[in-house]
């Protein structure tokens, strides 16, 4: 009956894989070796082979390991609510800091609209993304849920989880189990399987044409501006996109990024910097000198035109061939699009 289903997902979902994803700063007691060449779990595998169906269409994630988009789950669709390790735009944030101005919203906007939200891995211990669970179990509450609209109500809340949290009495299901084991029988009573196990393979392409703009903003559904290559070849000189959230996130290692002054003997960075290599799920960056990770699924979602901004684009980037009534022309390194064709339209 739902139809708008939402995933909130919290650390328990990965421990098996990564350790103790959720500690910040310094403190690596508890992770595992290679984390972020972890694999997903069971867990995430079944909830991207449920999103794949058209089964679940949103999923806010507390986590920053990326194994929901390493099962198959589309990056357009994850909230990843409190930073990544695979999106330069949105590092990890420190409990000092502040959300991205994009997730916030995004993340209001699914408490607020959800039928039925799934919460697994999560000890609801008061973070401020608690909502989406809170307020969609809250709106369960109002008569005949399934015919209400707008924000007028909700299936409700479920709990997948093996500790108690503190909300628990105003869910409305709630389970005590391991989630792989839960949602295995989720599927076989769903009659939806089988679930891919198999590692996620992506194509060996490092350039695509994205129909996005210079600043990595999505371009208009009938533009007539020619698509842009997106090129993460070795060396391939990038920067940072406009709304990244470096200062918010807080994490000493890159805050003198986008600085108004020099951070701890280190000059004010652009955001600019280089391709250095492609690694098995993302590509390594050095952005004004600090190393950063790009998941390789990016690439794969902006060929789509799925994302409504990219976090990394090419600081000179070329365009596709353009259609002129000479003939065929193409976009030169580092021109704009729109001054090109203006130039072919003077001549």
């Amino acid at each position: 009956m739902s139809r708008k289903t939402v995933l909130y997902t919290g650390a328990g979902i990965s421990a098996s894989v990564i350790g103790q994803a959720a500690r910040s700063g310094q403190n690596k007691v508890g992770w595992k070796a290679n984390k972020m060449q972890a694999q997903p779990t069971f867990t995430h595998q079944a909830l991207a082979h449920l999103g794949k169906l058209g089964l679940v269409h949103s999923w806010v994630q507390q986590n920053h390991d990326g194994l929901p988009q390493k099962a198959g789950f589309p990056q357009e669709r994850i909230n990843e609510i409190h930073g990544s390790w695979f999106d330069p735009g949105n590092p990890v944030v420190k409990y000092s800091g502040s959300l991205h101005n994009r997730a916030f919203p995004w993340m209001e906007e699914d408490a607020d609209t959800a039928d039925l939200v799934l919460v697994i891995g999560t000890s609801l211990g008061g973070l401020n993304a608690d909502q989406v669970a809170t307020e969609t179990a809250r709106r369960s509450l109002i008569d005949r849920p399934w015919e209400a609209s707008g924000n007028g109500g909700a299936l409700g809340t479920v709990i997948i989880n093996l500790q108690q949290t503190a909300q628990d009495d105003g869910m409305t299901l709630r389970i005590f189990g391991k989630s792989d084991l839960v949602l295995s029988k989720l599927i076989r009573e769903l009659d939806v399987g089988p679930v891919q196990t198999a590692p996620m393979k992506w194509e060996n392409v490092d350039k695509a044409l994205v129909p996005y703009d210079r600043e990595g903003k999505r371009l208009p559904h009938n533009s007539t501006q020619p698509k842009m290559w997106l090129d993460f070849s070795d060396r391939a000189k990038v920067k940072l996109t406009p709304g990244h959230n470096i200062q918010g996130a807080k994490q000493p290692i890159y805050m003198h990024i986008g600085a108004n002054k020099p951070y701890k003997g280190r000059p004010p960075g652009r955001g600019h910097g280089v391709v250095l290599r492609r690694e098995s799920t993302h590509w390594k960056l050095s952005i004004d000198g600090a190393g950063m990770r790009l998941g390789v699924w990016w690439l794969e979602s902006a060929q789509a035109g799925s994302l409504d901004f990219l976090p990394v684009v090419n600081i000179d980037p070329k365009y596709e061939s353009v259609k002129t009534k000479n003939g065929e022309g193409k976009c030169k390194e580092g021109s704009s699009a729109t001054s090109l064709l203006k130039g072919q339209k003077k001549k």
